[in-house]
């Protein structure tokens, strides 16, 4: 009948750097992934608030007119919106997205100071958009400026 001695010192440091090699050469790209991903989300919810601006825009109930403007600020990775001259309509937007936005990706955070988005109702009743610095975001990504007019 043979012993059960299990594994030996050497086996067990052998697999231990294996393992160590691996986590070595696998996290930075996970870490990557997460980041991309972080990005992603922050552009799309940026995006949903811009849309939710366009929406209280043409509603009837707040009759906003050219002179009102859509504002969407970045600074610091928080994310601020409001609508000029009508209040009513910047609570509806609020109550639509939420009071504020805070990005989470890590780039986000730290490069995306002070971006205004600013979105100009024209007198078919659509909204043009413009940025004070378009590179933060279309960067990011390019379908947003193509998606905005940016």
């Amino acid at each position: 009948m043979k012993k059960n001695q299990g594994f030996s010192l050497v086996e067990l440091i052998v697999v231990i750097a294996i393992m160590a090699v691996l986590v070595g050469v696998l996290a930075p790209a996970y870490l990557r992934y997460v980041e991309k991903s972080r990005k992603s989300s922050d552009i799309s919810s940026i995006s949903d608030i811009i849309s939710a601006g366009e929406k209280i825009a043409v509603d009837v109930q707040f009759d906003l007119a050219a002179a009102n403007t859509l504002v969407v600020t970045i600074s610091g990775g928080n994310v601020t919106y409001a609508v000029t001259g009508n209040t009513a309509a910047t609570t509806e937007w609020t109550d639509i997205c939420g009071a504020s936005y805070t990005c989470k990706s890590k780039e986000f955070k730290e490069s995306a100071a002070n971006v205004t988005i600013t979105g100009t109702i024209q007198a078919a009743g659509n909204v043009q958009w413009q940025a004070s610095a378009q590179t933060i975001i279309v960067t990011y990504s390019p379908d947003f400026k193509t998606k905005w007019g940016l």
